[in-house]
């Protein structure tokens, strides 16, 4: 078997590989004594078909493709190790002579990792927003708190508000047609929620317990169901409950009550200080994808289609098994949202192709600075998963062992992103240019 590197180009390698006639004719053997088993010729038992006459009746062609089959895994095997070359998806195969008794030719087409130079990495410089936690942040975690401990008390008399939660039944009408899923009775809706279509909660509000109302909206242009997709349509209603929300009083009794703390002041500054903790991370996390997006800009890589496709084959079965979660299936969904698997893939490419730039990006700057992760640390990291994973610290250093060198090359990775922190100029910028630049976040 001969196999060379003819070319690489835009991240794929072009291997030309010969597979020499007696191997070829090895591969033919194995398909025949596949194929014949499936023949019937008269005056022959099924698989008793001698195998000139089993080509002389359906032609040699018969077992080229069974023949491929057998030889061109282990020659492209075979040519990957003698050539050096670490392949990152599947190949494509392009058959270029193929004919009894002669040798086999073929060419492998496979992606590989891109070659490219580093643009600038140190002295990046970004503007972020503030991470400040306020008082009045403070005050709207406490104030949730109470409403998810309230009180519902029903209203017999008085109109519905924002806020209060209500029981309705409804039918819609588009064109004085009705339509699918329409209708409910004593549907539960939370007035404010923003959970119904766009403007139908707002004209519940003010109603009372037996009234009737037609309420006019227009559905969504973007709306899931294609068919109901900025149609107007007019909703016939009717309340049959309204019940709103008595607070409890913020004191130190509703405190021991619904946490574990034992006065509001302790309640109020864990409060803040979770709060400062997350606007930490978000703060962190917009560093680093910032950071990332600048440093990509700042080079060119060029990526086989190959390996994006198999990085959105990935993300595909992540989204597949979240909406399994949700007690969804793919063909379930496709059907809800009007889209096929095809939509899904061209929705998934541009985070794809991100993703797996950024990650030869950061693996670019592992090499380049000599980036490692000592033996220590990896077992720190091995007992921390051991620990979120509530497992004990030997048996996780044992079954981590498989997945060591992953662990590894993720943390180094994470020491890549750190990197470029480390080595950046970040300049914290005030809440109204925040929202001239358009990047304005929010404490939780």
């Amino acid at each position: 078997m001969e196999a060379k590197l003819e070319k690489i180009e835009n991240s794929e390698a072009y291997i030309g590989i010969e597979v020499d006639a007696q191997m070829f004719e090895e591969g033919m053997e194995k398909a025949y004594r596949k194929v014949v088993k499936q023949i019937t010729i008269p005056g022959f038992r099924k698989g008793r078909v001698p195998r000139p006459l089993l080509e002389a009746h359906y032609g040699k062609e018969i077992l080229y493709q069974d023949a491929l089959e057998a030889i061109i895994p282990e020659a492209y095997e075979e040519a990957l190790e003698k050539l050096d070359i670490k392949p990152l998806a599947q190949p494509k195969f392009d058959i270029e002579e193929i004919e009894a008794g002669k040798p086999l030719k073929f060419q492998a087409r496979v992606a590989v990792k891109p070659e490219f130079e580093l643009g600038q990495i140190e002295g990046l410089e970004i503007s972020i927003p503030r991470f400040e936690v306020t008082e009045e942040d403070v005050n709207n975690k406490l104030e949730e708190l109470r409403s998810r401990y309230a009180e519902l008390v029903e209203k017999t008399e008085e109109p519905a508000a924002k806020g209060d939660n209500v029981e309705i039944d409804f039918e819609g009408f588009i064109d004085g047609e009705t339509f699918p899923g329409g209708k409910g009775t004593n549907y539960p809706l939370e007035l404010g929620s923003n959970t119904f279509i766009p403007g139908f909660e707002d004209q519940l509000i003010g109603m009372r317990v037996g009234e009737e109302k037609d309420v006019q909206v227009t559905f969504p242009e973007d709306y899931h169901a294609q068919e109901l997709a900025g149609k107007d349509a007019v909703f016939k209603v009717k309340v049959n409950k309204i019940e709103t929300k008595k607070l409890r009083e913020l004191d130190d009794d509703f405190v021991q009550e619904v946490s574990n703390f034992d006065n509001v002041k302790e309640l109020t500054d864990d409060i803040r200080n979770n709060l400062q903790k997350s606007a930490e991370a978000r703060k962190q996390d917009l560093i680093k994808r910032m950071l990332i997006d600048k440093a990509l800009a700042n080079c060119e890589i060029v990526v086989a289609d190959s390996v994006i496709e198999e990085q959105i084959y990935h993300m595909a079965g992540d989204f597949e098994q979240r909406i399994a979660m949700q007690g969804l299936s793919l063909d379930q969904y496709f059907r809800y949202t009007g889209t096929t698997m095809e939509d899904l893939h061209q929705q998934l490419r541009p985070d794809a192709e991100k993703i797996v730039k950024n990650n030869f990006l950061l693996e670019k700057i592992v090499e380049e600075k000599g980036i490692t992760v000592s033996d220590e640390e990896l077992n720190k990291k091995i007992e921390e998963v051991a620990s979120n994973m509530g497992i004990d610290i030997d048996k996780a250093k044992e079954s981590l062992a498989k997945i060591r060198d992953n662990l590894e090359s993720g943390m180094k990775m994470d020491k890549a992103v750190q990197y470029l922190v480390d080595h950046a100029v970040i300049t914290e910028i005030e809440e109204e240019n925040n929202k001239e630049a358009g990047i304005v976040e929010t404490t939780e």
